[in-house]
């Protein structure tokens, strides 16, 4: 089968080292669906232009004669001319249909167009009309959640204009591919589209090839627990609903209840500046390390040699993060933000436990429990190995994939 991966909004940009978390992503599902045989073209808007790439190391710029070039370009000028001196509402209609221009004159001949939601884009399904092929949606996350969080999202008549103009995006795809259960049921109470056509594949882990068991902590028969001090790992970003604040002070928490600990965050960006002033505040200078950013070969290695990995959302409404599938395959037990059956990805009891968001009590609780017994740590990062194993490849992710794209284009 012939894949167009498309990416209109560019907000993952598989180009730039170390990809970050979705960018991340975007490169294992087309690696993994081409290691399945078919033959996957991504096509992406990045830096303000378009890039085509059949292997991910080399990129090609794509140009549009019909709106590039000519009136049709000295037309959009003048209008964009007047949409900023009148301060008239904004559609993205100009760039959506360069943009699905692109696709069909660099995807000809593809079956399908596989696209990752951004925001306001929708060039995609102007493609795929064209085109007379499937398109299938990524949805991935709560767009207007994000932008509110972090003080971007639109108001008034423009929000409006924006909702209205995703909600006939998201009803014109042929099927939607949601990355967790809940993200399932989000879309389809925000969007009004068919459950019949709203599946839900989980993300997976690269981990599961990078580390054999035998790496792994809680495989290893002679990894002596008296005296050790217990490693929490976290990997993701500092963002406030991300809950390094939680985990700071639940961790100094525990460390007053007597418990042996240190803690190594591995991430960057908004907010790291904050975590480390909060870190010399409770005194935590020697037991907090703060690793950066960095690739899964360079932390696969401190996943494996840890004990607990630690999702502690805070302010968010779904908390199944990628990190959490890293820490199954490293064989860690996990402690996780949820409520109301969130996250699906942790069994509580089983492969980790699940504590109310920004409870750092219930936080500091947990990690002790789990520091007082090694034993059932050990069994809880085995268990969740072996679901890592059997869900959480990539290979499982593009077998899902697979099914979906065949029954449509046997339509």
């Amino acid at each position: 089968m012939k894949i167009g991966y498309i990416m209109e909004a560019g907000e993952a940009d598989v180009r730039k080292r170390p990809l970050s978390g979705p960018a991340n992503h975007v490169r294992q599902v087309i690696l993994a669906l081409k290691s399945l045989g078919h033959t996957v073209r991504l096509l992406a808007r990045w830096d303000n232009r378009i890039w085509l790439s059949d292997d991910l190391d080399h990129f090609t710029p794509v140009t549009v004669p019909l709106v590039d070039l000519g009136p049709v370009r000295w037309v959009e000028r003048a209008g964009r001319r007047i949409q900023r001196q009148l301060q008239l509402p904004y559609f993205n209609w100009f760039e959506s249909l360069r943009f699905g221009l692109a696709c069909r004159q660099a995807l000809r001949g593809c079956d399908i167009l596989y696209e990752r939601i951004g925001w306001v884009s929708y060039g995609g399904g102007f493609a795929a009309r064209w085109m007379g092929i499937p398109l299938v949606l990524e949805e991935n996350g709560n767009h207007l959640a994000t932008m509110e969080a972090i003080g971007n999202a639109p108001k008034g008549f423009q929000r409006r204009l924006e909702v209205w103009l995703m909600g006939k995006a998201m009803r014109r795809a042929a099927h939607v591919v949601a990355a967790g259960q809940k993200w399932r049921e989000h879309f389809i109470e925000r969007w009004g589209v068919d459950s019949k056509l709203v599946t839900a594949v989980e993300s997976g882990t690269e981990l599961v090839k990078l580390l054999d068991r035998s790496a792994l902590r809680s495989f290893r028969q002679n990894a002596a627990d008296d005296g050790h001090i217990t490693t929490l790992v976290y990997v993701g970003g500092f963002y406030p609903w991300h809950g390094v604040p939680v985990l700071l002070r639940a961790v100094a928490g525990a460390l007053a209840a007597g418990e042996q600990v240190r803690v190594i965050l591995i991430g960057a960006g908004t907010g790291e500046a904050e975590a480390r002033a909060l870190t010399e505040a409770l005194h935590l200078a020697g037991v907090v390390t703060f690793a950066g950013h960095l690739t899964a070969e360079q932390f696969a290695p401190i996943l494996a040699d840890a004990d607990i990995g630690v999702s502690p959302y805070c302010g968010w409404k779904e908390f199944s993060g990628l990190k959490i599938l890293d820490y199954k395959a490293a064989g860690l037990a996990a402690i996780a933000s949820g409520q109301d059956g969130q996250p699906p990805t942790v069994r509580h009891g089983e492969t980790g436990l699940i504590v109310p968001p920004c409870d750092e009590a219930a936080l500091r609780d947990a990690i002790v429990q789990l520091c007082r017994d090694p034993q059932r740590r050990r069994q809880m990062g085995r268990a969740a190995r072996q679901d890592a194993e059997d869900h959480h490849s990539w290979e499982h992710t593009a077998r899902q994939l697979e099914r979906i794209f065949n029954q449509l284009v046997a339509q």
